[in-house]
């Protein structure tokens, strides 16, 4: 009855979470839904790791491609206040999305009124974009960053740079057409759990626990890296390097 209600209290959670694609706050969430679950001899059970490899699905929405390699990227509410922390955010996605693949992302500048790309704003709440993709293109607050963490992910205070750059790599990759790993079809165990926004529709590479985009990830964001397998799937994409 127990492992009922905590499976019944977890979906309940979930289920409050806003349609957006959100990055959660600083936590170990696969720790936390197996305790919250009851479920960790279930994820320990042989096979678990690798049973995803059966079947190879790439976690991201085919029509949400950008049709070319160079994407315009400006900010709402850029200032001077907020400088170190907007190069940190130019310079995570350079060495990881840009390395990994033919993608640009050009401008950087304060929006104007009919700025094309991804528009940034920047506020103090949790990150997300609110589509994703090329469907973000020229759309007003399409990405918003958290660069304070007073009223949101407030353990990112002790870590600041680190919290940005992570955050940035995430938020981009749902920025190209990336969804949560974790909403794959082929997810395993108590991983569904964690299921939020939009599934994916496109074969690329297998099941990835380490995915920059998986909130089952032990390591939250991936620390702000590309997994192999991530920068296997955005050079398909978009073209090797």
């Amino acid at each position: 009855m127990r492992k009922l209600f905590s499976i019944a209290l977890v979906t309940c959670l979930l289920a409050r979470i806003a349609y957006a694609e959100t990055n959660k706050p600083l936590v170990d969430f696969h720790a936390q839904v197996v305790k919250m679950a009851g479920d960790r001899e279930a994820a320990m059970m042989p096979g678990f790791d690798q049973i995803a490899l059966l079947r190879p699905y790439g976690a991201v929405i085919a029509s949400a491609k950008w049709p070319t390699g160079s994407i315009p990227v400006c900010w709402e509410n850029a200032s001077a206040s907020h400088k170190v922390a907007m190069d940190w955010t130019r310079d995570a996605v350079q060495r990881t999305w840009e390395t990994a693949s033919r993608v640009r992302f050009t401008g950087w500048q304060p929006c104007a009124a009919v700025n094309k790309g991804i528009r940034i704003s920047i506020s103090d709440e949790g990150p997300h974009v609110t589509i994703l993709g090329r469907y973000l293109d020229g759309k007003k607050n399409g990405m918003v960053l958290n660069f304070t963490f007073h009223n949101w992910g407030y353990n990112c205070q002790t870590s600041r740079e680190d919290c940005i750059r992570a955050i940035a790599v995430h938020e981009f990759g749902h920025a190209i057409g990336f969804t949560h790993e974790q909403n794959r079809s082929d997810t395993p165990g108590e991983c569904k759990l964690l299921a939020q926004g939009r599934n994916p529709d496109t074969v690329l590479t297998p099941f990835d626990l380490e995915s920059v985009m998986n909130y089952c990830n032990k390591n939250w964001n991936n620390g702000g890296l590309l997994s192999e397998q991530d920068k296997k799937a955005v050079a398909f994409l978009y073209g090797a390097p």
